[in-house]
């Protein structure tokens, strides 16, 4: 399984107080049924040898999830693909007091330093690469500041954008993060 193990990392609950949230290996049991992607699904077609789900969950309710997978497999890994990514519904999108915050940074992060970890990387190749869905293209380009790509084709007749970083791209993000949210603490073992 290409994980980093569990850490605990700041996240601010209904926009005042800081409270520690868990980053984790997803379960089964904990894929959901009520949120907009078919994450059952899924989790019945990951291929844990080179992909993994991790979770950001606080107060015994997930709050996001991530599945992302290195490649390319088998071989010699160079670059990590944010495959899906959702935050849970009753905290995204352009609430104006989000319950808890950040949730897609955390899972980001967490997912770079997976491919800091495991990729060997080389000039010119991009160490996380993500296609978004059209809703999403603000997040990726003005929040998380991924460089934007243009279309890419997902399914027939469906397009999304292509985003990614590079390695120092990559390691800026964590820095900004880190500078705002601090440093996670490795959890558990």
């Amino acid at each position: 399984m290409t994980t980093i193990g569990s850490y605990q990392v700041n996240v601010q609950i209904e926009s005042t107080q800081r409270q520690l949230a868990l980053l984790s290996s997803a379960t089964e049991q904990d894929m959901p049924t009520n949120w907009t992607f078919h994450w059952h699904r899924l989790w019945e077609n990951t291929d844990f040898e080179c992909q993994n789900i991790v979770k950001l969950s606080y107060g015994n309710q997930i709050w996001g999830l991530v599945k992302y997978g290195i490649y390319p497999y088998p071989g010699e890994p160079r670059y990590i693909e944010i495959e899906q990514l959702e935050a849970n519904p009753i905290s995204r999108g352009s609430l104006e007091k989000r319950f808890i915050e950040p949730v897609g940074k955390w899972l980001i992060w967490y997912a770079i330093q997976v491919g800091m970890k495991f990729c060997v990387t080389q000039p010119g190749v991009p160490l996380v690469v993500l296609v978004s869905l059209d809703d999403a293209v603000s997040y990726y380009r003005d929040k998380i500041q991924m460089e934007y790509l243009g279309t890419a084709t997902i399914a027939p007749g469906e397009d999304g954008f292509g985003f990614r970083f590079f390695h120092q791209e990559a390691i800026e993000f964590c820095q900004k993060h880190q500078s705002t949210w601090g440093v996670p603490e490795s959890y558990g073992t």
